[in-house]
């Protein structure tokens, strides 16, 4: 494989990661943070959020967590450069950040309303999932 191929796969990874992740957390701030009253389809859309970001979630804990070990198929589904880009943003806390991102899969997976709180620890993947995705990019461009 080139490297025009493995920079335009890598780029391709990070920006469809960071457009599902974006999309499911603008979603669900319309509805819990700004009140915004859904109907129909949109209610269904909003379902559909929380499940798709609860399975992120579920693996970028999992990866988070099991540093160094065979990535499952779940876990493949994170790409590398986005955790990476998140252990350099928390940095100190890690463990801190996993426990917020676990409480906010919890409250997902009850059905739980996001507080500002939860916002911002998602804030801080979305950032790190639409940096990698620049740098990508930026790559790419170069070549």
């Amino acid at each position: 494989m080139s490297d025009l191929s493995i920079i335009a796969h890598d780029y391709a990874l990070n920006a469809e990661f960071a457009r599902k992740f974006n999309e499911a957390v603008l979603n669900l701030k319309r509805r819990d943070l700004l009140k915004r009253t859904v109907k129909g389809d949109a209610e269904a859309a909003v379902g559909k959020s929380r499940d798709e970001l609860r399975a992120m979630l579920d693996s970028l804990l999992v990866v988070l967590e099991d540093e160094g070990k065979p990535w499952s198929a779940d876990q493949a589904k994170i790409p590398a450069d986005v955790v990476e880009a998140i252990r350099k943003r928390v940095k100190g806390d890690l463990p801190e950040t996993i426990d917020q991102l676990r409480r906010v899969t919890r409250n997902l997976t009850s059905g739980s309303a996001l507080d500002e709180q939860a916002f911002a620890v998602l804030d801080k993947v979305c950032e790190a999932a639409d940096a990698t995705a620049s740098a990508a990019f930026r790559r790419l461009r170069r070549i």
